[in-house]
């Protein structure tokens, strides 16, 4: 029996019924197949294939494309043929998915035609390969391997394969001559179904080929195990790379059900791909890792993924530790049904292996329960084996679990025949009590001193569930990729600090600059400090990207005077620039008036901390918005085509600029006051360009690609001719704001995430790293005049007084400092106990900041504490402080934006669809009019403007993915960032402007 058999019976049966539907999430509507078509297009594909590869050995064909409709036809016309297929990641590194060709010795691969030009792109250099011929949306290539060599022999693998054929043997009490009599041939022209490869989880990464006799008893017993019938809905959660795609599509297949197939962008949209699976299409059985799972937070699990009306039936989590019940059970709706079970594998025995129904009546109980749940029982055809150190079967206590069976059996890397029955070790722990198994962590990850015991593996575990594919993070690895991940940080650092009863302190920026082992080796050092333990002691070293040898600041000023007129370029150009939180720079007096120059703070307005202890008691009735009216929410389609939102305004698509990576760095528009110069927007991206876009058009006037990945926020400096950028390497870069070209480049000793201040009276750039140093530069004398020790991460940016001349820093130890911009002296110093990602914002009178405990701080120029006011989650947004400077606004996790006065009394607050991380942005409604907008983002992908007087809402609408820059807005325009690759530039209609 082959997979194809499956669906060529279930196809047989319900040929008009939908088989598979392909949602892209925006306004288009689905698309759907039925099962006549999928098997059609499938042997459309078979012959052609028959018709233009002439396989030689092991007959295998690439697949390189995206989820969408013909992808089940594509793989079972592979399958047809008979051929295996190998799913190739577009997304993945190119020299990954080389490695992983390679070691197949790939003859063919099928690219999507809408992703050739990224196939070339990306592969151009990489292999060498022939177009054939096109099909149908898609087209083969042909590739060669001529100076490949293979690692291992066929006599070395089966020299190697006897001697564990016969260990194996002797442990599992059956003779050598028994197993010796029967073999799976990878070469027969039926064998195999697909191949993938291994993370290394279970040792070195190895090639897995799959024949359909290890894959297809899986199909069988799910099938039966879950029920399924022609009346469900499965949802395609995995990569095709994960193996358990495969049980998620030929389950679906086999049965009659229906296959739900997703764009890729959708899944990390929590909110989005609820409303999705559960609203739209009611799927009604879901394969998923724990972490996919959690990514819809405890609320929404609750109200809609395992409610009372929920449609689904069976939820299968694994892939990663099962969650604890008591988790579980505070996920669970009141008067839920689903089904949840445990299940468990490894791909070197594709796919699964177990699988554990939890009772009914542990869910529904009322009592804490801290039991850990079984790994439960063989799925059909497999055998499961507990062996101790010695190598010998087990009933009960401490062993590793081996796994493998009669047709349980896959090849791995180079073999070519493996002996029936062959079992393989995992690598997992387990403990077996009263013939149940207990997953206790991988093998060697418990520690033992002086009588305690730390299993490595738990912190490793939510390590990893902070990644929906846990099986690709290598030790060297490391955790932050992007800014948006910051507050997963932020909850791995609280969750290993109860997994080990202590605070772990410096253990932020460890997560934060160093790689997955180094934050093992920090935790087992800090539990136990006395030991010496297996792993490299310098646990803490820091990524050094230069020799730099400026000076710690020794306290002395090292530059009074102004910097400006050092250099032909230092020529002042008068512009007007705008960044995120209404940060306006003018070159002219406004300005400096504006930023307080002419005024100074009075004590006597401040309020005083002893009656600030109880904010809420002091506020007045609060407004209270919400973003209840869905109509209201119009998407913007990924074309770019016109959007029409609320009632109040309208948003068009001006333009948008495709960057290649996600843009999570915020906008800077810098408008010229000479009228034939044109406004200009920079920004970089993750694709590690930094482009200059023409504001009323997008057109690009220059790029410049980077050393590495840019979330930093680009900042002008005081003469406008240049443009200055932080970057991942490390460097600091200064461009001429006009060309792109480089001016100077400064070195840091890590990651530069945060964003340059200006100094307009010296014309300084300060910046802070994560090698916990901010930097005083002069660009025009291509200098560091001073940097100075923070005792932390330096993530957000630092904010520049003129009145008193202060420069204000945040680190994510916690610590928000007052430093003299003109020696790097510290003036004071103020801990805040938990880390701050938001950047500090001050007026004439305060200076704010949000922390990660949930609270907006404010504080005096002079250091006191004034109030604070409290949300419900971590604050990452920065404080955006209106122009009559009596209101901040500023977004939390909890999924509101508030608005307080400053007195630190609540004004209003709008719940929006998600997290707000972005930084809120107000201004007016139209020239010479008081009235006042907030323009705001949640990670949702939604953009909402509210009336910043009452919190009312005005307009929204939802761009193709998720947001983590923060829009700014000039005259009748809003730019902004996304993950979907673009940039935007939306017309408020309406008359609006700063």
């Amino acid at each position: 029996m082959t997979l194809q058999e499956l669906v060529h019976r279930a196809a047989s049966i319900y040929s008009d019924k939908i088989a598979v539907c392909f949602d892209e999430c925006n306004s288009q509507p689905p698309v759907y197949y039925t099962y006549a078509t999928v098997v059609t297009i499938a042997s459309e594909l078979s012959n052609f294939l028959q018709l233009h590869c002439d396989f030689q050995g092991i007959r295998e064909v690439g697949l390189y494309c995206h989820p969408g409709i013909n992808l089940p036809s594509w793989i079972l016309g592979i399958l047809q043929v008979p051929a295996a297929y190998a799913p190739i990641d577009p997304d993945s590194p190119p020299a990954l998915s080389t490695h992983f060709m390679k070691k197949c010795n790939l003859s063919y691969i099928l690219v999507e035609k809408q992703q050739i030009n990224k196939f070339k792109s990306s592969f151009e250099t990489l292999l060498n390969y022939d177009t054939l011929k096109e099909h149908n949306g898609l087209v083969l290539f042909r590739l060669d391997w001529k100076n490949v060599e293979v690692s291992l022999t066929l006599k070395d693998r089966k020299q190697k394969y006897e001697k564990e054929k016969m260990t194996n043997s002797k442990n599992s009490g059956s003779s050598t001559e028994e197993k010796s009599e029967e073999h799976m041939d990878v070469r027969l022209k039926h064998c195999l179904a697909y191949v993938l490869h291994t993370s290394g989880t279970t040792g070195i990464p190895k090639i897995v080929r799959v024949p359909h006799a290890c894959i297809v008893p899986n199909i069988q017993h799910f099938r039966v195990l879950f029920e399924v019938t022609q009346e469900d809905v499965l949802f395609l959660a995995s990569p095709l790379t994960f193996d358990p795609s495969v049980v998620e599509i030929f389950v679906a297949l086999s049965s009659g059900a229906c296959l739900l197939i997703v764009p890729t962008s959708v899944k990390v949209l929590p909110s989005k791909l609820a409303a999705v699976l559960f609203s739209h299409h009611r799927v009604t059985i879901l394969q998923a890792t724990p972490t996919l799972l959690r990514r819809f937070g405890s609320q929404l699990i609750k109200s809609t993924v395992l409610s009372a009306s929920t449609s689904l039936r069976v939820l299968a989590l694994g892939g990663e530790a099962f969650p604890l019940l008591t988790v579980l059970k505070s996920w669970r709706g009141v008067d839920n049904k689903t089904q949840i079970f445990n299940i468990y594998g490894i791909t070197e025995v594709s796919s699964w292996a177990t699988f554990y129904r939890i009772p009914e009546k542990f869910l529904n109980s009322t009592l804490k329960c801290e039991l850990p749940v079984p790994l439960g029982f063989p799925l059909l055809g497999t055998v499961v084996e507990v062996r101790d150190t010695n190598g010998f079967t087990i009933q009960e206590g401490h062993g590793q679990v081996f796994l493998g069976g009669r047709n349980r059996v896959c090849f791995l890397d180079d073999e070519m025949t493996v002996p029936l029955g062959t079992m393989r070790a995992t690598g997992d722990l387990v403990t077996v009590k009263d013939g149940e198994m207990f997953f206790l962590g991988r093998k060697d990850s418990q520690i033992k001193r002086h009588g305690k015991r730390l299993n490595v593996e738990l912190v490793q575990q939510w390590v990893l569930n902070l990644s929906e594919d846990l099986l690709k993070v290598p030790d060297e690895s490391l955790f932050l990729n992007s800014g948006g991940d910051s507050l997963k940080s932020v909850r791995l650092l609280s969750e290993i600090e109860k997994l080990v009863g202590t605070s772990v302190p410096g253990l932020l920026e460890i997560i934060l600059s160093s790689s997955i082992l180094e934050i093992y080796n920090h935790v087992l050092q800090t539990v136990f400090p006395d030991e010496d333990l297996v792993f490299s002691k310098n646990y803490a070293t820091k990524r050094k990207f230069s020799d730099s040898n400026q000076e710690e600041t020794s306290g002395k000023s090292l530059h009074q005077k102004s910097v400006m007129a050092l250099s032909g370029d230092s020529e002042l150009t008068a512009f007007t620039a705008v960044s995120r939180g209404s940060q306006i720079l003018s070159l002219n007096t406004k300005f400096l008036t504006r930023l307080g120059l002419c005024s100074s703070a009075h004590s006597s307005d401040l309020i005083s901390p002893a009656n600030t202890q109880n904010v809420q008691s002091l506020n007045p009735p609060t407004l209270l918005g919400k973003s209840q009216d869905p109509s209201c929410v119009a998407e913007v389609s990924e074309a770019g085509t016109c959007v029409v939102a609320a009632k109040k305004m309208e948003l068009h698509v001006r333009w948008r600029s495709d960057t290649g990576k996600c843009v999570d760095a915020s906008p800077l528009v810098v408008i010229p006051a000479v009228e034939k110069s044109s406004p200009a927007v920079y920004v970089g991206s993750h694709s590690h360009r930094m482009t200059a876009l023409d504001l009323r058009s997008g057109k690009v006037k220059w790029e410049q690609i980077l050393g590495d990945r840019i979330e930093s926020s680009a900042c002008v400096s005081r003469c406008g001719n240049f443009i200055v950028v932080g970057c991942y390497n490390g460097l600091v870069y200064v461009l001429k704001s006009n060309s792109g070209e480089t001016h100077w480049t400064f070195p840091t000793e890590d990651a530069v995430k945060s964003s340059a201040a200006v100094d307009p009276t010296t014309g300084l750039l300060y910046i802070g790293s994560h090698d916990q140093r901010v930097y005083a530069l002069d660009i025009y004398e291509k200098k560091c005049v001073w940097k100075l020790n923070c005792g932390g991460t330096v993530f957000s940016s630092p904010c520049l007084s003129l009145l008193p001349h202060h420069l204000y820093v945040a680190t994510l130890g916690g610590h928000l400092l007052a430093i003299n911009p003109a020696t790097g002296n510290r003036v004071w110093e103020h801990s805040c106990g938990k880390p701050l990602f938001s950047s500090p914002r001050c007026c004439l009178q305060f200076v704010c900041i949000g922390c990660v405990d949930g609270n907006l701080l404010c504080f005096t120029h002079s250091g006191e504490q004034v109030w604070q006011f409290s949300t419900s989650e971590p604050i990452f947004s920065s404080p955006c402080i209106s122009a009559s400077e009596q209101e901040i606004f500023f977004g939390s996790h909890d999924c509101f934006i508030y608005c307080c006065n400053m007195k630190g009394h609540l004004q209003w607050k709008f719940e929006a669809t998600s997290r707000v991380y972005a930084t809120p942005f107000a201004f007016r409604r139209r020239e010479g009019s008081s009235e006042t907008l907030l323009a705001a983002a949640s990670t949702d992908g939604k953009l909402w403007v509210l009336d910043s007087t009452r919190g009312q809402l005005q307009s929204v609408c939802e761009l193709p993915g998720e947001v983590f820059s923060s829009p700014v807005v000039w005259e009748s325009m809003l730019i902004i960032g996304c993950r979907n690759n673009y940039v935007y530039c939306l017309d408020l209609l309406g008359g609006c402007q700063i």
